[in-house]
């Protein structure tokens, strides 16, 4: 783990290590930032663009003709860490992004060969020279109503949006907004390494917090202002600071750690924002480099059941199955377990990762899927308690707004776990090695494709729902490891897209029969026992 950094405000030098991921400190005060090729054009032709809207005005002055461009957020960042993105954030300081897309389009095709041949020459595809900007609404409903414009330009995704100040009420999330500088605008956002700005004018990054550049070499996540201030006036910025916390590799400001803690802030996260919101975020952690620091710093600052429950399920639904609860802990206690050991699955470094990794998790193509499996383990015992199980797991997985695939995989996961765990143990037993091909095979068939994530899933839960930890799971990593070469050895884990010789109609023609159902799939699962028995027969 790393070293603790939460109480310093001057660099190091040194290198460190969050959750297995290595983070390089960048230099301090480093405000410039080279441009690529097509950067440089983009730079040419927003100021070209601005100078000759002020020319054209210049006999009726107007408020634009002092307008002040800006890279903003994710683009700045990234450039400094020396993260390539195609992805820029263009603010400005009179003009509304709507507007000024209007106007950058309309000097772009008057200009169009000038800028057509020094794309040109730089290797930007035709389609991707320019397009019309597109209005567009942020995040409507329960999130902030902003207009901004996007478009392609030399092969960049751009947005256009104005520089802002916010005012939030009470019970909303959705700020009153108005035209601000670009200093209030940096004081408005969620972190302070997102908070850098780039100057096109000047050609250098502006810390308007003063802290940006200094949080960047320390790797630390810190709110402009007051944390409690910046999660109660958007609560959607807790799992923002979590997201790019688990990215960058980097530790949360211990004051930020307090205030993610706060039941007001918990409540408000749950009252304030839609679980679209809710679920988007979590789905770029899955995605990211490194969810396991994600989950930690979820469970760390007590949010599993706010963020994976959501209000329809509550915790005390789960509490007496768990093993018994540490008060000195967040709740569910034993979560961690789940997401360290799909952790060492994943690492095809460790004897776990080589041995049952390779075979169980390395291979699936969607990191999403796994690391649900490991977010829903605790849910596992909604199965002993309640009939109307795909109703529960539902609501659920409505809570991160988890697509129909994700949720009916949960659903299996859950309701298939008894005989999963039942086919391991016929697997492990002492004459495990000489059962019949076919006896696997057809329970393995009735699971579905998404088996190994479902054997997954009951690995996950059994360590989630036991409080020992080194001893028991050494048992059962041994367990699934033996059950799942078994598998590999018999050739057996295509077993759910093997199709009987013949099919039903067939069945029907040759026996004479003139209905079909019970009859017929009796005999299709007898054929499907006697090819899985005698396989190149």
């Amino acid at each position: 783990m790393a070293t603790d950094t939460t109480n310093s405000s001057q660099p190091t030098s040194k290198k460190f290590k969050f959750a297995g991921v290595q983070v390089k400190p960048m230099a301090r005060q480093n405000k410039t930032i080279s441009l690529l090729p097509a950067e440089q054009l983009l730079r040419q032709l927003l100021l070209d663009c601005r100078d000759d809207m002020q020319h054209r005005r210049s006999d009726s002055p107007s408020p634009n003709s002092d307008l002040e461009i800006w890279i903003t957020e994710g683009w700045v960042r990234d450039k400094l860490l020396g993260i390539q993105t195609s992805d820029i954030d263009i603010a400005l300081s009179t003009m509304t992004g709507v507007d000024f897309g209007k106007l950058l389009g309309d000097f772009f095709y008057r200009n169009d060969a000038t800028y057509r041949q020094q794309a040109t020459k730089i290797g930007v595809p035709f389609h991707l020279l320019f397009t019309d900007f597109k209005k567009t609404t942020c995040n409507p409903g329960m999130s902030k109503k902003l207009e901004t414009a996007i478009g392609k330009v030399f092969g960049l995704d751009i947005d256009l949006v104005n520089l802002r100040t916010e005012v939030y009420t009470d019970n909303s999330r959705n700020p009153q907004m108005k035209f601000g500088t670009a200093r209030e605008d940096a004081f408005r956002r969620d972190a302070t390494v997102n908070s850098l700005f780039y100057d096109l004018d000047k050609q250098q990054v502006e810390d308007f917090t003063r802290k940006g550049l200094n949080d960047m070499a320390v790797g630390i996540m810190r709110t402009p202002l007051k944390p409690y201030q910046t999660f109660i006036d958007d609560p959607l910025r807790v799992l923002r600071i979590i997201r790019f916390a688990s990215k960058l590799g980097y530790a949360i400001d211990e004051e930020a750690k307090q205030s993610m803690k706060d039941k007001r802030i918990q409540k408000a996260l749950n009252e304030k924002v839609s679980r679209e919101r809710i679920g988007i975020e979590v789905i770029k952690m899955m995605n990211d480099r490194n969810p396991s620091l994600a989950f930690k710093l979820i469970y760390e600052a007590d949010l599993y059941s706010t963020v994976f429950l959501g209000p329809t399920v509550t915790d005390q639904a789960l509490t007496n199955f768990l093993p018994h609860q540490n008060s000195d802990h967040p709740w569910p206690t034993t979560w961690p377990h789940a997401y360290q050991v799909l952790t060492a699955l994943l690492d095809h470094t460790t004897s776990v990762g080589k041995a049952l990794g390779k075979e169980l998790v390395q291979s699936e193509e969607k990191s999403e899927n796994l690391w649900t499996t490991a977010a829903y383990a605790p849910i596992a015992s909604l199965r002993c308690r309640n009939r109307k199980l795909k109703q529960v797991v539902k609501d659920v997985t409505e809570a991160i707004r988890a697509t129909k695939k994700v949720t009916q995989l949960v659903e299996d996961s859950i309701k298939h776990m008894g005989g999963i765990q039942s086919a391991i143990d016929l697997v492990t037993a002492p004459n495990g090695s000489t059962i019949p091909r076919s006896i696997v095979c057809m329970v393995i068939k009735s699971w579905g494709t998404t088996w190994k994530l479902q054997v997954l899933y009951s690995l996950l839960a059994e360590v989630v729902y036991e409080a020992s930890e080194d001893f028991f799971f050494a048992i059962q990593l041994r367990r699934y490891s033996t059950f799942m070469d078994f598998i590999f050895r018999q050739n057996l884990q295509d077993s759910p897209l093997v199709k009987p010789i013949l099919n039903g109609n067939d069945i029907k023609e040759l026996f004479k029969l003139d209905k079909t159902g019970a009859v017929i799939k009796t005999i299709l699962d007898g054929l499907l026992t006697w090819q899985f028995d005698h396989e190149g027969s």
